[in-house]
């Protein structure tokens, strides 16, 4: 096989991905005798290698090694430790530094679930006893979906294959919010419905936790399985709030002479792109992939650092009335590398939300409009304000409630000048949890700002159901269409509605005068837009509202 030359940086990022797939990932370097692995806060680590407890022994591990090492050969293999099964995939690759190049071996280990392993019968026989099926769903496991998806495929050598993997969305949440027997319910049901969807000579496994494989004929693959489950199971948990949904990643076998393992992972790296994402559901593996996959993760290592070294600024675009005094602003973030490279927002905020990592950006943000407010207190510069906007993620991986009200008082600016924006995307998940925080933060003082009206499909009831200050019209309804008309109509009507509940509006993406002057004419004497002025550093918002008096 050909061996890949790779410099560290580019290993950490494969690295770094492949721990999206597998429980342990490592680097061996066998002429230092060492291994490098990332550690959690996304930095190379290194150690001696062959202790741990996969191993099966050292000597075992080092053959390996030497043989991947010496004859290019990728490896794969299972041990068994302490009642746990682990499969273990090795893959040669050469490491590139400024002086020379060693051949290095990148290992991958994963625990296998429903391994009937028995120690001393495995003492005795010499071998271990191996169960190929899924005890909770029937299914094959990790072990059989490889071993009968190799056999189905060459016993079938006529026929093109698909390597499916899916998985559920936010599976974390159905144990979290329902229960772990409510859990293993929707993994019975999921497994069920995937079986149900297979042909007799296709193979359909669940390899681990709430992820699945498929293996099955070409001609049979297209989008109806998925469009056929978000249709059947909504109905498996009872909950107008949670759905669950399942997300695919699909690799249509090209390579035959690839280990089912390798099929399985090239199906698992194309998931884990739209993992997180509402709106795509089914994406397949191509090689333009890794650029992107390798580009994403560069953001994923470089975030921590980055964030530590000052490399991301709270940039401010002022909210401006419609005689052009500037009444306060929206936070946003920009990311400038020390090099003087600016990384685009929609290069890395999309990953970040993937990933979870948005959270620990917006504290930040906050973190920041609350100094810059505490900053202007005393100046002519007082009665402004910044609005911060609010990810849905933030309201599952900490106290929104909490770290607001520490934020203001640890500051001592007034609630009112620090104007939360949130979405309808609070309504995915938990919703009844969520709009009952949003109120709670309304009633503790905070305004709340709803963003990008009308981009959704929810809007109407997200109004009846929170107590929200600021409307903010989405950019969308200024584009001109064939319908302006319509559209003019209907902003009116929002406009007419925002009044009639004591709502202020705002509307975002204004770019002409044109545009302007419609909207005033329509009611509405608030504007956000490149027309008035694009965001800005802090200092320079500051200049520019003290040069001009207030007015832009």
């Amino acid at each position: 096989m050909t061996v890949k030359k790779h410099m560290l940086s580019e290993l950490t990022i494969i690295m770094s991905q492949m721990t999206e797939l597998y429980d342990y990932v490592s680097v061996i370097n066998p002429d230092r005798n060492e291994e490098w692995h990332i550690n959690d806060n996304g930095e190379i680590e290194t150690e001696i290698f062959g202790c741990h407890i996969w191993d099966g022994g050292e000597d075992n591990r080092n053959m390996d090694v030497a043989a991947a090492c010496v004859k290019g050969k990728r490896i794969e293999r299972v041990k068994e430790y302490d009642g746990n099964t682990y499969h273990i995939l090795m893959v040669p690759v050469d490491y590139v530094s400024d002086t020379e190049t060693v051949r290095c071996v990148l290992e991958c280990v994963t625990r296998i679930e429903g391994v009937d392993y028995n120690a001393e019968e495995n003492t005795k026989r010499g071998s271990a006893k191996r169960s190929i099926k899924d005890p909770l769903t029937g299914l094959y496991n990790w072990d059989g979906f490889f071993e009968k998806a190799r056999e189905t495929m060459d016993e079938q050598w006529d026929k093109e294959w698909v390597i499916i993997v899916y998985d559920i969305m936010s599976f974390k949440l159905v144990n979290d919010l329902f229960g772990e027997e409510k859990g293993d319910e929707v993994l019975k049901a999921v497994g069920n419905l995937i079986k149900s969807k297979c042909a007799p000579d296709e193979v359909c496994a669940r390899l681990r936790g709430d992820l699945y494989a498929v293996c099955i004929h070409k001609e049979n693959f297209d989008n109806s399985f998925i469009i056929s489950a978000s249709k059947e199971l909504p109905g498996i948990i009872d909950s107008p709030q949670f759905h669950v949904h399942i997300q695919g990643g699909v690799y249509i076998v090209t390579d035959r002479s690839l280990m089912v393992s390798a099929m399985v992972d090239r199906a698992q790296l194309a998931l884990s792109t739209i993992k997180g994402s509402s709106e795509q559901r089914l994406v397949e593996f191509d090689e333009n992939l890794m650029e992107k996959v390798l580009k994403e993760q560069q953001i994923i290592t470089d975030f921590r650092r980055a964030l530590v070294d000052g490399e991301f600024h709270m940039f401010l675009q002022p909210q401006v009335s419609h005689r052009g005094v500037v009444k306060g602003a929206e936070a946003l973030i920009r990311w400038i590398r020390k090099s003087g490279e600016i990384v685009a927002p929609g290069e890395f905020l999309d990953v970040l939300e993937r990933t979870d990592l948005i959270t620990d950006l917006d504290k930040f943000i906050w973190e920041e409009a609350a100094k810059t407010l505490a900053s202007w207190k005393g100046t002519d510069k007082e009665g402004l304000y910044i609005s911060v906007n609010i990810s849905p993620k933030d309201f599952f991986y900490m106290d929104v409630y909490t770290f607001m009200n520490d934020l203001v008082k640890k500051y001592d600016i007034n609630k009112k000048k620090l104007k939360l924006e949130i979405t309808e995307t609070i309504l995915m998940q938990d919703a009844l949890k969520q709009l009952a925080l949003v109120n709670k933060l309304h009633d503790e003082g905070f305004d709340i700002e709803i963003d990008d009206f009308g981009k959704g499909y929810s809007s109407l009831s997200l109004l009846k159901d929170i107590n929200a200050d600021v409307l903010k019209i989405d950019k969308d309804f200024l584009q001109e269409t064939e319908n302006s008309k319509r559209s003019e109509d209907i902003l009116g009507t929002v406009i007419d509605m925002s009044d009639r509940l004591s709502m202020r509006v705002i509307t975002e993406g204004v770019e002409t005068k044109k545009q302007l002057d419609k909207m005033i004419e329509l009611g509405c004497y608030m504007f956000q837009g490149f027309y008035f002025a694009r965001p800005m550093s802090i200092v320079e918002f500051e200049r520019r509202w003290s040069d001009l008096g207030a007015e832009v």
